[in-house]
């Protein structure tokens, strides 16, 4: 297949439609095995095991647990297309996790973010098979890890650095079908840790405390003017120290997030609080200030590229795409000057809560998106198009 065309549109939609149920007793069985960030091994395993069942060539797991399988196209090109699904979760490995079936509706911790995503990524060359297709590029095909949280992208970056080779990269998230993220929101993250000398409240009472001097930094942080445009945040998320209700605190920790969708104010605001943190030493007071994460930000156009692919295979399906500002695996790619873009893959809601669901209706809808624009984008990489600004799919 070199690309796709309206006539194919219905035939994938069919095969979607039989994917379906084998895609949600995919994501059950991998919601039900932890995977916290920084922890998903075990997870990695289990996908692992899939990728053989399913048949996928040159599969591997590093020492992070990022597992990477390959689909063979009919090129030699020396560009590849990387589908990626994120294998962690925001949850510890002791919370419980029950999978529930109610009717088309899918319920488990981390069941859309990322579960379904990493059923749907295993199923493309089963899709493929089923299609009597074949990608005009090689596809990798990982699960990786250090998505979420504090993992800082790390999966995403071992992949890319371990394969040059990337020419594209598409991310896959299990909610907001409709959703392209093509602009990728930085961040940069701190854990600042005070130090003072402790004591007890009243018999020390007059020393420096940890805990108000931390406070007090937390008050000048409130007051930092931000810019709405281009859009900025700041986020203290973390707090904590202290021994008990009578003890001068000895220590405080708080861990800040500070994001925006321009990598030059994103510079300016984290110096800004390197500032006020440093400015908060005094007699007897430390501080220290350690990054905890660096996420990169970068942007793809929408009326050429990738994601005018993505744009156009869900107008072929119905869809009007949405095209806005997040954090995902796809900073990464964008930021290397690799084209990339991150997907919605169904509908749902309460993320990152442990009642987390996905609705099955449209998720024949999703599949059907994923198939079609990993054929198409690999039709483009393995012509040298991917930059051109024309439709991929004919009208």
């Amino acid at each position: 297949m070199s690309a796709a065309t309206i006539d194919d549109v219905q035939g994938v939609l069919a095969v979607a439609r039989e994917l379906t149920e084998p895609c949600a007793d995919l994501a059950a069985r991998i919601a039900a095995v932890p995977a916290p960030t920084n922890d998903e091994s075990a997870r990695a395993r289990l996908v692992r095991e899939i990728f053989e069942g399913e048949g996928y060539i040159d599969i591997q797991v590093d020492d992070m647990a990022n597992v990477v399988a390959r689909i063979p196209g009919t090129s030699q090109r020396d560009r590849v297309l990387l589908l990626a699904a994120h294998l962690d979760t925001v949850f510890p490995s002791d919370t419980a996790i029950t999978v529930r079936r109610r009717g088309r509706r899918l319920e488990a911790p981390g069941i859309g973010d990322n579960s379904v995503s990493i059923a749907a990524v295993v199923l493309v060359q089963r899709a493929f098979r089923l299609l009597g297709w074949r990608p005009a590029v090689d596809v990798l095909v990982t699960g990786n890890v250090g998505e979420e949280g504090l993992g800082d992208l790390r999966g995403m970056r071992a992949v890319l650095d371990a394969h040059p080779e990337v020419g594209a990269a598409i991310a896959i998230e299990g909610h907001t079908l409709g959703r392209i993220t093509h602009h990728a929101v930085g961040s940069k993250r701190y854990r600042i840790i005070v130090t003072g000398p402790g004591g007890h409240s009243w018999g020390d009472a007059g020393r420096p405390s940890a805990i108000h001097a931390a406070a007090h930094l937390v008050a000048r942080l409130d007051t930092l003017r931000l810019p709405t445009q281009p859009k900025t945040s700041l986020n203290v998320g973390l707090f904590e120290g202290g021994i008990s209700v009578n003890t001068i605190a000895p220590t405080a920790t708080l861990v800040v997030d500070v994001r925006s969708v321009d990598a030059d104010v994103l510079e300016g605001v984290t110096r800004r609080v390197e500032r006020e943190a440093r400015g908060i030493r005094s007699n007897g007071v430390d501080v220290t200030i350690e990054s905890v994460g660096d996420r990169p930000a970068g942007r793809m156009p929408t009326d050429r590229g990738i994601v005018a692919v993505g744009i156009d295979v869900l107008s072929s399906l119905g869809i009007d795409a949405v095209c806005d500002a997040s954090s995902t695996d796809a900073n990464v790619p964008m930021s290397r000057g690799i084209p990339a873009m991150c997907i919605g893959l169904a509908n749902g809601g309460n993320v990152h809560r442990v009642d987390e669901y996905i609705v099955l209706d449209q998720l024949p809808v999703g599949l059907a998106q994923l198939f079609l624009v990993t054929a198409a984008v690999a039709a483009r990489l393995g012509n040298d198009t991917l930059s051109e600004p024309h439709s991929v799919l004919a009208r």
